[in-house]
């Protein structure tokens, strides 16, 4: 990789599509009355050179001109959106707000709010004394759905489907993937969209396999792109690979792979392919038939597995430390060169590696038991929120989102997203394909509602079991009540509009 791409050091991810995985068949939708759905035909890509071009139609200008639009983000206000005023995205973005400000005759004020569990208490706190606050900007959304309750009334967020005629809502190209929005759903409506044509905040699985090729030749070890190409990846062929690779001949051990636990029994799970909320039926009387999908015969066999490969490989696991969550930072094992393989999140990936690696990397995925199977998950995505005390108003303030975030820094569609991860960081297709990919089988994990209580209750106690299938069931279903809350409303909404074709 030339050292060009190496120095760059903007954190990227990529606009991924949205797919419905799941162990059961596709769900029955019986009965589910008139409401809801917005009638703008659009397409999910929005590619096509034969689509005229959404036009939100007449800006508001003379209802904004004197006013200040506040952006309320996580960052300091001199780091506008997240950018660095020295980066070239910060210089694009200051732009931008320049554009906006002349043509609306407003001006940006930016108002930090810290990223803590009191996010939803402060911003109540802005909507009681009329604080400014038009729209939010998160980097990290997860404390920010505190404030969106469990939706309707609760939520101090507006539902952007009430501005579809302004955002053009279901245009995934510019918006984000519809697994992205769950991230910011809650009661089945949708109160935020990711700025997708901005650089590094698209939307992107949470952890991804990042390999060194160099290490795995010099162990003649099996390469994941060439197994991939022959439709060989699969759970024996990715533990035949991680096994091929230890060395402590020289004080220095190297080992095949490093890994939160939490992480990879998440990762194992989710290469069958189940969900956790599965929606059968929806009556006349409005009542959900779900089930639970993670106690299925996949999930205890694949959790079998991987207890048996911890058990008989320990060495090649975390260099044999596997009950430690290493967590976040499983990416510098292998930056290091202690490790092959490291199953790490994307900022790890694009923040660290890219800049730092000075051997050749790739990606894959996490295998499942049938070859070429992807998986992963979502924790957190990029979002923008309106408030419903937004000073501006809130079409005011949909216009001004639309025009904000255009594309920029020739940015302007899906396809140069594809191009500018192939051209400045990858040196193989499938690299950028493998994100793809991943992403069009990616689920929200709904970590802020609880749910991550299951996955942590049954890493902390699979080794000590005396068989996995109790495990399953001790722990699968204690959070059944948070799902129904939280998950089942949004899975039937999703469900609907999937079935009417808006993000087909």
């Amino acid at each position: 990789m030339k050292l060009a791409k190496r120095l760059l050091s903007l954190t990227i991810a990529l606009l991924m599509v949205f797919a419905l995985v799941a162990c059961n068949d596709d769900p029955v939708v019986t009965d589910t009355g008139s409401q809801g759905g917005p009638t703008t035909d659009t397409n999910s890509n929005n590619t096509s050179s034969e689509e005229v071009e959404f036009d939100p139609g007449e800006r508001p200008y003379d209802k904004t001109k004197g006013k200040t639009f506040y952006v309320i983000q996580h960052q300091a206000p001199e780091t506008p959106f997240k950018y660095s005023q020295d980066s070239l995205m910060g210089e694009k973005v200051a732009e931008r707000i320049d554009e906006i400000e002349a043509a609306y005759g407003v001006t940006f004020e930016f108002v930090q709010v810290a990223y803590s569990d009191a996010f939803a208490t402060t911003m109540q706190q802005m909507e009681v004394t009329g604080a400014g606050g038009d729209i939010v900007f998160s980097d990290n959304n997860a404390k920010l759905r505190l404030a969106l309750g469990t939706g309707g009334e609760t939520s101090l967020m507006v539902d952007l489907l009430t501005v579809d005629h302004i955002l053009n809502f279901w245009d995934m190209e510019k918006w984000g993937n519809i697994t992205a929005r769950e991230t910011m759903m809650a009661g089945g409506t949708f109160y935020g969209v990711t700025p997708a044509l901005w650089i590094d905040c698209t939307p992107l699985s949470f952890y991804v396999m990042i390999y060194n090729r160099d290490m795995l030749k010099t162990f003649e070890a099996i390469d994941p792109q060439e197994a991939w190409e022959k439709k060989e990846w699969d759970r024996d062929v990715m533990l035949e690979s991680i096994t091929s690779v230890y060395d402590d001949s020289t004080g220095v051990k190297i080992y095949g792979i490093e890994f939160g636990q939490v992480h990879i029994t998440r990762a194992t799970i989710l290469s069958t392919g189940c969900q956790l909320a599965n929606i059968d039926k929806i009556n006349a009387d409005g009542t959900v038939e779900w089930h639970n999908g993670w106690d299925s015969a996949d999930v205890i066999e694949a959790l079998q597995w991987l207890k048996t490969s911890y058990n008989d490989n320990t060495k090649y696991f975390n260099g044999g430390k596997f009950n430690t969550d290493l967590g976040w930072n499983s990416y510098q094992a292998v930056l290091d060169g202690y490790a092959a393989y490291a199953l790490t999140r994307p900022l790890g990936l694009f923040g660290n590696v890219v800049v730092e690696a000075d051997f050749d990397f790739g990606l894959t995925t996490w295998a499942g038991s049938e070859a070429n199977i992807l998986s992963g998950y979502y924790e957190n995505c990029y979002s923008v929120t309106i408030p419903v005390f937004t000073g501006m108003g809130i079409e005011n303030t949909a216009f001004i989102m639309w025009d904000l975030f255009e594309g920029m820094n020739g940015i302007e569609s899906y396809n140069d997203l594809i191009a500018y991860y192939r051209n400045t960081y990858f040196t193989s297709d499938q690299d950028v394909e493998h994100l793809l990919r991943d992403g069009a089988t990616l689920m929200y994990s709904y970590w802020p509602n609880g749910i991550d209580n299951v996955i942590n209750n049954m890493t902390a106690n699979l080794m000590a079991s005396a068989t996995v299938q109790g495990l399953v069931e001790k722990y699968v279903h204690s959070q059944d009540t948070a799902i129904e809350e939280h998950i089942v409303p949004n899975k039937v909404a999703l469900e609907k509009y999937r079935s009417e074709g808006f993000f087909d």
